[in-house]
């Protein structure tokens, strides 16, 4: 099968004339590649600055030692002056005339089911407790207890250190 040259050389005119007006968006595209995102950094800035200081409220690092809920916490940071919830291996108690004994806990995937005998406010109640760990918030979630719905906190330290 023939082709005639008067067709094969009008797909190549439009091939060639294709090429031609993609040129430009692809070297535009090529140069844009090419150049930084973000300006170099300022030295003078950054000795402004300073040195880095490390975050005053990371949580515990998981530990096969003693649960990592283990310490005390509040429900922000500015609590931390004085943190209202004290968590033991074996218990929590807070400020609030809360007071738990756990009796059985378990790890989970986002770290701990605890079932617990609850005092609070003079009334006895059983509760099963989930602690989870928001790596991202730096803080612990928990949610079943005699507490009105899920609390978040933040870890303040351990009993005995400032």
């Amino acid at each position: 099968m023939d082709v005639e040259p008067e067709t094969r050389g009008a797909g190549s005119l439009r091939m060639k004339l294709i090429q031609i007006a993609l040129a430009p968006a692809l070297i535009a595209a090529l140069l844009a590649c090419t150049e930084t995102a973000e300006p170099p950094p300022d030295p003078a800035a950054a000795a402004q600055v300073g040195d880095a200081q490390p975050l005053p409220h990371t949580l515990p690092p998981p530990a096969e030692a003693q649960p990592r809920y283990v310490g005390l916490w509040a429900t922000s940071a500015q609590g931390c002056a004085e943190p209202a919830w004290s968590f033991r291996a074996d218990g929590v108690s807070t400020l609030g005339e809360v007071s738990c004994s756990f009796e059985n806990v378990g790890r989970t995937s986002t770290g701990y089911e605890v079932t617990a005998t609850c005092d609070a406010e003079g009334t006895q109640s059983r509760h099963t407790m989930q602690f989870s760990f928001a790596e991202s918030a730096q803080a612990m979630m928990i949610s079943g207890g005699p507490w009105a719905g899920a609390t978040s906190l933040v870890h303040c330290g351990f009993e005995g250190t400032p």
